[in-house]
């Protein structure tokens, strides 16, 4: 009886040490497949940089210009506020999901916002917590498509032009930072931004920054969603290499159980064996 135990037991250790070395070469390719997106992901980032700068070089000089816009517009008694929270489609990418919830929720409820959500996990997190979410981008995709995060942007901005939102946040991660929460509206020109040269507007500057304020948001939201999309495919390397280390100290410390569980049985039978034979004299 005591026998068949120990054998059961070995078969036992066998069975799991097979059983984490399917998952550690799961994590292994997960973690290959999210270093290619990484790769690609950061390479959006970098394609996107140049025309975000020159928006934001160009929105600077508004400073200098005697102009109103809705977007510009700080309204005097903030009613609503509204909250665009950006999460990943898909789990195991470590704290990286829960972090975005976590400041979502906190936000929303610090200022009785409405929402509205990119990535599927912030949209049933807000949705199961039976909070109504205005309007949802999910699932949000491997590859963010501009023009349906331009035409969400477009959305948020005429809420806040018809005042049915007072003030707008965003939550996301930013690639290599941690979570921020920054204002999306009013627009803030960023008076820190170092302008050279000089602009001339045709035909006057109010058509021409009617026109680049929009395009400026439209660009401010889809840099933040690539920004946060490099981010969780960085989160998901990262928790993937984390696993697959864990896995193997697993399987080395499953591998000495699995070890002294057979020697103990061989010592059992070498003593079973000694003890028949000492039987027999």
């Amino acid at each position: 009886m005591g026998l068949g135990a120990s054998v059961l037991s070995t078969r036992d250790i066998k069975r799991k040490i097979r059983s984490v070395r399917n998952i550690q070469q799961i994590c292994r390719a997960m973690k290959t497949v999210s270093s290619i997106k990484l790769r690609k992901a950061e390479d959006r980032i970098l394609a996107a940089r140049p025309y975000a700068a020159a928006l934001r070089e160009i929105t600077s000089r508004l400073r200098e210009v005697d102009y109103s816009h809705p977007l510009l517009d700080v309204h005097d008694e903030v009613l609503t506020t509204g909250v665009v929270a950006i999460s990943a489609d898909k789990g195991l990418a470590g704290s990286y999901n829960t972090t975005i919830i976590r400041e979502t929720l906190a936000t929303v409820r610090e200022y009785q916002a409405e929402v509205i959500t990119i990535g599927r996990k912030v949209t049933e997190a807000m949705r199961r917590q039976q909070f109504t979410v205005e309007s949802a981008l999910s699932p949000l995709g491997n590859t963010p498509d501009f023009r349906v995060i331009a035409a969400l942007a477009d959305h948020i901005g005429e809420l806040y032009a018809t005042h049915r939102w007072d003030r707008v946040f965003l939550v996301y991660t930013p690639f290599g930072e941690r979570i921020t929460r920054q204002q999306l509206l009013p627009i803030v020109t960023p008076e820190e931004e170092e302008v050279s040269g000089e602009f001339i507007y045709e035909p006057n500057p109010p058509a021409v920054l009617d026109l680049l304020l929009p395009r400026y948001l439209r660009t401010q939201l889809y840099t933040a969603v690539l920004s946060a999309n490099a981010a969780e495919h960085a989160e998901r390397v990262a928790a993937m290499s984390l696993a697959t280390e864990n896995a193997d100290e697993l399987i080395n410390s499953l591998t000495m159980q699995y070890n002294k569980s057979r020697q103990a049985t061989i010592t059992s039978e070498l003593s079973d064996i000694v003890g028949a034979a000492e039987a027999l004299r």
